[in-house]
């Protein structure tokens, strides 16, 4: 019997319900993510397509007079971002024009011999043992780097390179630093080493270093929280800076309807002064493992990651408080349904 497209559709809403809103808010941001990050590859491949049509000695120089990272646009977008953090990550961005010569990207010199130099320059650089951020100018839009960036010789990631205002001839490229050692370590210089593409198919690495006395550490905690009437943290490990606060929990809810509550990571932060942030203000990514329902123990064990922007990294607390949503038939939130659970609030010490 043939079923009409009515029928089907009725039979697909009966067979595969729609996910709650706040799951389907969290995977929308992060396929968002996703698309601007492919669409900014598939910009990047379509110029190196034309840009492999340069001749090989064009050389990529920074011009005396280019406008400081700080003052465009994009950048003032991120800095921002990071709410009342703001103020504290502009002090940390050293400016080339503040050391005795410019901050030149090299090429690494391989067995004794030099490679083909092309010329780059580092207007701009920012690092708070979380995040490293560093601004290339050129005269000529191609420029791509690799995926893994070495600062002082340890491997960490490289996030994103995207020009900073169109037809500015600044990148801003930024790098996560995944090392705790690198994280907690004071240092008063960069040495950095990443791969810089100078065709479609040829890369090599280049090096810049550094000196500064505005480098800082990101700050480092681990503990547990067993005082809870519905679980506890076995435990969690944060670290802490201005540019993003990143949580790893591991859980233990004797509450199935906890679970879920907790699972997307829809609280309320609340910092040791009292001030609140939403998860539409504090979220950068929420990740959860698949919950497992240990027998023994007569609980649910899953870990969490939160990835938090905007959070006031002086704080000497950040108390999460879980947030109770009703879904109606659709798995669409039911609007004002939020009860804001503040006897199920989870207290984390970020400092020692």
């Amino acid at each position: 019997m043939r079923m009409d497209y009515d029928d089907f559709a009725a039979e697909l809403n009966r067979s595969y319900p729609k996910t709650p809103e706040r799951f389907q808010q969290i995977v929308s941001q992060e396929v968002c993510a996703q698309m601007n990050r492919s669409k900014h590859m598939v910009q990047k491949r379509k110029l190196k397509f034309y840009k492999a049509l340069l001749p090989i000695a064009a050389c990529l120089i920074l011009a005396g007079s280019t406008v400081a990272a700080a003052n465009l646009p994009v950048f003032q977008n991120w800095l921002n971002g990071l709410g009342i953090n703001a103020g504290t990550a502009e002090q940390l961005i050293v400016h080339s024009g503040e050391t005795d010569e410019k901050i030149s990207m090299e090429p690494e010199t391989v067995s004794g011999v030099e490679q083909e130099k092309f010329s780059f320059h580092v207007t701009d650089a920012y690092y708070d043992g979380s995040t490293l951020i560093f601004w290339v100018a050129t005269e000529n839009d191609y420029f791509d780097l690799s995926d893994h960036v070495y600062i002082n010789e340890i491997d960490s990631r490289l996030e994103y390179v995207a020009e900073t205002e169109e037809g500015s001839g600044v990148y801003e490229c930024k790098v996560s630093v995944v090392n705790q050692e690198l994280q907690r370590a004071d240092i008063d210089f960069l040495h950095v080493k990443v791969g810089v593409y100078t065709a479609s198919d040829e890369k090599s690495d280049y090096t810049f270093t550094v000196e500064s006395d505005k480098f800082v550490s990101a700050l480092q905690n681990d503990g547990t929280v067993s005082d809870l009437d519905f679980g506890k943290i076995v435990s969690y490990t944060v670290t802490v800076s201005p540019s993003v606060v990143n949580l790893h929990l591991e859980w233990e809810v004797y509450e199935e309807d906890m679970v879920q509550i907790l699972q997307w990571g829809g609280y309320i932060l609340e910092d040791a002064s009292g001030k609140r942030l939403t998860d539409a203000e504090w979220l950068r990514s929420c990740g959860s493992s698949v919950p497992a329902y240990d027998e023994d123990r007569k609980c649910t064990t899953f870990t969490q990651d939160l990835e938090i922007v905007g959070f006031d990294s002086s704080s000497t607390t950040m108390k999460l408080i879980p947030v109770r949503v009703q879904w109606d038939a659709d798995g669409s939130m039911i609007p004002d349904s939020e009860v804001i659970l503040e006897d199920r609030a989870v207290t984390i010490d970020l400092k020692k």
